[in-house]
């Protein structure tokens, strides 16, 4: 470990025993805020968030809707009795779990306007505690308001605007740049999934998958070594807990759109069956655990909404799911393949992803009960 690691370290250690024996007296801040355990996945966002807050002049919200998700922001009805669509609202750690300086996530709730701009954001927890000694927490909400008014179209970077290349600047708050770094990619990636789903950013499309006929039935062991089996293992010092020789979680994952994936998971019968039931252009993963007391579809979910702690990356796309993307995974068919605890078949059904391009699975490890 280098030298600059050790003090980083140390710093954040002495930060956030100070921040803790200062925890009392800031119970009415986002600092280590308590948030609704449902939060993440109710399907009614603004029945727990303060939705109003980051959307001026909208009463009326929906359901949580898409692939990131994010709800619509409606205005009092006209004479006709209608009301406006007037913008979005998203949770950001429903598209990011991007890490700020302590590592964790900064919880933010974002309004977006129908043309793209940033209209409120609010920061429902942080865990910086570099926010709390030295640098006033104010600090935050000052910088996220730089954003309002600026579009996700926008070129926006921390420090100075360079009017020659097209780029916004932002100010930085001094002592606090990872912080800000990491928040400007979770205001302006969050918007921009948004964006793209309805209709302010173009899409990005990606050729489908053309698969061409191999072996129908291979090992467990043959998948894994050509690569149409792959592996995600958690540590558990990368969630904040005790190193230790086993897991948080070990999850094995696969695309059974794939023939010689699908007919060797599944077997020739299971993979046809599930062949019959995907639409035009969706894609099926499989997902087992084999090792970690932790649930990767979480104990948290809830019907109609959203399993929170997995989801698909492709570039800058992020895929979820719902419980109606989700099918039950009963058994392997390879003689080879490992014991595992918990299993799924989840659905992507956005045409923007293309198991041609490179993807991966994602675990979101600040999400656990």
């Amino acid at each position: 470990m280098s030298i600059l690691s050790v003090l980083r370290a140390a710093l954040l250690a002495a930060l956030l025993l100070a921040a803790h024996a200062w925890h009392p007296a800031l119970a009415d801040t986002a600092y280590e805020a308590h948030l609704p355990d449902d939060l993440a996945t109710v399907p009614d966002l603004c029945a727990r968030a303060p939705c109003k807050e980051v959307f001026p002049g909208a009463d009326t919200f929906s359901v949580r809707k898409g692939q990131p998700p994010y709800v619509e922001a409606y205005g009092p009805a006209g004479a006709d009795g209608k009301r406006p669509l007037l913008g979005y609202v998203m949770l950001s750690t429903d598209i990011t779990d991007t890490p700020a300086y302590s590592g964790k996530p900064v919880v933010t709730l974002i309004g977006m306007d129908n043309a793209g701009r940033f209209v409120g954001i609010k920061v429902l927890k942080h865990s910086e505690p570099i926010l709390l000694l030295g640098i006033p927490e104010t600090a935050l909400p000052r910088f996220n308001a730089q954003y309002v008014g600026k579009s996700v179209t926008d070129k926006i970077e921390i420090g100075s605007a360079r009017p020659d290349e097209g780029v916004l600047g932002v100010d930085a708050i001094s002592g606090a740049t990872v912080t800000v770094i990491a928040q400007n990619q979770v205001l302006m990636t969050s918007g921009a999934a948004v964006a793209r789903q309805v209709g302010i950013l173009a899409p990005v499309q990606r050729a489908a998958a053309q698969f061409a006929a191999g072996n129908p039935q291979l090992t467990w062991k043959a998948l894994v070594d050509q690569g149409l089996v792959k592996t995600l293992r958690i540590d558990t010092s990368q969630v904040g807990l005790e190193k230790s020789s086993e897991p948080f979680i070990e999850l094995w994952f696969g695309d059974l759109n794939h023939p010689d994936v699908g007919r060797s998971v599944l077997g020739e019968r299971g993979w046809q069956n599930l062949r019959q039931s995907l639409r035009s252009g969706e894609n099926a993963i499989f997902v087992i655990r084999t090792a970690g007391k932790e649930s990767f579809k979480g104990s948290g979910f809830v019907r109609g909404g959203l399993y929170d702690r997995v989801q698909i990356r492709q570039g800058d796309d992020t895929f979820t799911f719902r419980d109606l993307d989700y099918l039950n995974l009963y058994g392997l068919a390879p003689d080879d393949a490992p014991p595992f605890n918990e299993s799924a078949i989840f659905i992507v059904r956005s045409g923007s992803f293309s198991a041609a391009w490179p993807w991966k699975l994602v675990f979101l490890g600040n999400r656990v009960d």
